[in-house]
């Protein structure tokens, strides 16, 4: 059963990118709707749980969101331009990669040389498996720049988004425990939501409240909520018996759910010889993830 509960954060989290697209809108309109749910679902658990929130945590968590909302354009935008099954391989690789060389070299996770080692050879497998998940036939329209300006914005939004609060716990010596995680995440929240309209701004030109009066928004609340059910229960894997490693290794599955589910449900085609790439792709990715998470 908690194997099966572990699997829950790839399921929410691999979903977005379907959902989104159902959901239909700007990439503008689908960040300010994500950040909108994940506002409401933050202050849902907040007066349930009425953590403590200090000056400290407040401020790691505004900048966390900010970080999280840029992440969430960078992503609603690559996934635009590329397609969900190329894009979310992409950026799921790109993050775990970007966030297990941090905790690495950062947080000493690697304390052996054994461990750089494999790790190092995991690293390499994860990122070749993301390059055949995007292989294309068709080599002049296989990118665009916008698509790979999302997949990047992606990455290091994703990665540091995470990266800044397990800073800020590591070296201030504050106990991971879900008193500063259910604490944090009104301010990430705010941080999101700022974010979202500082985007909207900028890209539109014009006050981003105006946009509540159409239904996309709220349309993409869903995307909100499946990141934040996704976030509850990787934490509560990861402070369970199957430990912080296992449970991160888990999430990353959510690569296999966006990517098939975006040729399988939003019927993103692909040629045989780009199916045989993708599916080796995958299959990589898994056993460097897999690999990294056993470390």
């Amino acid at each position: 059963m908690e194997y099966l509960l572990a699997l829950i954060p790839a399921l929410a989290w691999g979903s977005i990118g379907i959902i989104t697209a159902k959901m239909g809108g700007s990439t503008e309109q689908q960040t300010l709707g994500s950040m909108t749910g994940f506002m409401i679902f933050a202050l849902v658990i907040y007066f349930i749980t009425k953590p403590a929130i200090d000056v400290g945590s407040f401020i790691v968590g505004i900048i966390s969101g900010l970080l999280l909302a840029a992440a969430n354009f960078g992503q609603f935008d690559a996934m635009t331009e590329l397609g969900v099954s190329r894009a979310v391989p992409l950026v799921a690789s790109g993050q775990l990669t970007l966030n297990t060389l941090v905790g690495a070299l950062i947080f000493g996770e690697w304390n052996s040389l054994n461990k750089w080692i494999v790790g190092s050879i995991a690293l390499v497998v994860i990122i070749y498996g993301a390059k055949l998940t995007s292989f294309s036939e068709d080599e002049d329209g296989a990118y665009s720049r916008k698509g790979l300006r999302g997949v990047l914005i992606a990455i290091l939004g994703g990665a540091f988004y995470a990266i800044v609060p397990k800073a800020y716990q590591y070296f201030m010596h504050i106990d991971a425990g879900t008193s500063f995680t259910y604490g944090i995440m009104i301010p990430q929240a705010i941080g999101g939501l700022m974010g979202a309209f500082l985007i909207y701004y900028v890209r539109e030109k014009k006050n981003p409240m105006l946009e509540y009066k159409s239904a996309y928004p709220w349309k993409n609340t869903t995307v909100g909520f499946a990141w934040a059910i996704g976030n509850i229960f990787m934490l509560r894997a990861s402070m369970g018996p199957i430990g912080l490693a296992t449970a991160f290794t888990l999430s990353q599955l959510n690569l296999v759910v966006g990517g098939v589910g975006g040729i399988l449900i939003l019927k993103e085609k692909k040629t045989k010889a780009e199916m045989k790439y993708f599916i080796l792709g995958l299959g990589l990715v898994i056993v460097g993830a897999v690999t990294t998470g056993m470390l």
